[in-house]
């Protein structure tokens, strides 16, 4: 019974978000999705000048698709999303030494809104799954909601509390000690790619996402 009701008030919240929509071409954004068991994940990853939404800007975006197929999980490597975009505000040294983007390299990237064009008929209305996603996602809205008039209603899969969860030692309270991802792929002897690339992220966390779902 909880589940109906859970399931009844997700689907108006969708219908109102899809009324809402500045862009009527993007509704299926917020179609209510097809299965209550998902087959179809995007994985995601953002680099950016800092860690707060509000002041900080979106540098760079990677995406992969993620599929259940009869034989197993497939990453869809060949159709992944690399977008470098031009924030307002140019990177500074400190970031630089991070994401390695300097300002040339981004001046000439996709603005926000050319970015979203890209992205969005990626995502569809599909899980998206990430590492520490929250932040990822407030990111993305602060550059969606202008853009469509409302937020993004993705669920969403953050590997490092799915880890926990099948480790049965998921604990709320603890969100600020969940494990790096560095230890996860070293722990599941997932390959490591460059870091702080964000096609290259999105790809490993989503090899620890198909890992973490077999086990």
């Amino acid at each position: 019974m909880f589940h109906r009701i859970k399931n009844l008030f997700g689907g108006q919240k969708l219908a109102r978000q899809k009324q809402r929509l500045s862009k009527p071409e993007y509704a299926y954004l917020f179609d209510t999705p097809l299965s209550k068991v998902p087959h179809e994940w995007v994985s995601l990853d953002l680099e950016m000048t800092g860690l707060n939404a509000k002041q900080d800007y979106i540098l760079s975006v990677g995406a992969v698709g993620v599929r259940k197929e009869s034989n197993g999980f497939v990453i869809d490597t060949d159709n992944a999303l690399s977008l470098v975009c031009r924030p307002p505000v140019m990177p500074t040294h400190d970031t630089i030494v991070i994401h390695g983007l300097r300002p040339i390299d981004v001046e000439n990237g996709l603005s926000y809104d050319e970015t979203l064009t890209q992205l969005l008929p990626m995502l569809k209305n599909r899980p998206i799954i990430g590492f520490c996603v929250d932040m990822d996602m407030a990111f993305l809205n602060a550059i969606a909601k202008p853009f469509l008039g409302v937020e993004l209603a993705n669920k969403l899969v953050d590997v490092s509390r799915l880890y926990q969860q099948n480790q049965h030692r998921y604990d709320p309270s603890q969100v600020g000690q969940l494990p790096h991802l560095n230890q996860l792929l070293e722990e599941y002897q997932i390959p490591r790619l460059p870091a702080h690339n964000a096609l290259n992220d999105a790809i490993m966390t989503a090899m620890l996402f198909t890992h973490l779902m077999k086990s």
